[in-house]
């Protein structure tokens, strides 16, 4: 019986990364995603005042929503069996409610950290392995890590 392929998505307000395991211990960056706006800066942050923590908050809510709509176009995406996602808590509803019906169903788990930043190679650590395909009929309350 082959290992049935996970997609790991890791993300956080302004970036994204596809992640697929590739062999033992090993795992693979295939798609990089990240937010047009995420290094923007603001005259008004400097004088003083304060941040514009809605306008940074709305930018991580689109972007996330962006990526539920890139899953969906993404020829490679109906390749996998199971999908997980590492994000942190306060992102995860907000990425989970844009997902299709289709890969919620593929939903095996949901990991509360942000791993973006975290190398291919040290992935193996921070990454739950499956060895069967998701058949929850209800992902509605994924296992979180």
């Amino acid at each position: 019986m082959p290992v049935p392929r996970t997609l790991y998505i890791l993300a956080d307000g302004g970036r994204a990364r596809y992640i697929e395991r590739i062999g033992p211990g090993r795992f693979s960056t295939f798609r990089d995603l990240a937010c047009a706006h995420r290094h923007d800066t603001s005259p008004e942050l400097t004088r003083g005042r304060p941040g514009r923590v809605r306008e940074s908050a709305t930018n991580a809510t689109a972007f996330l929503r962006s990526i539920a709509e890139d899953l969906v176009a993404h020829k490679r995406i109906g390749d996998f069996d199971n999908l997980v996602l590492a994000a942190p808590a306060r992102l995860q509803n907000i990425l989970l409610d844009a997902l299709t019906p289709a890969l919620t169903d593929k939903l095996a788990s949901c990991i509360n950290k942000n791993l973006t930043k975290v190398p291919d190679s040290d992935l193996y650590s921070h990454l739950p392995v499956f060895l069967a395909p998701n058949r929850t009929p209800n992902p509605g309350a994924p296992h979180v890590a």
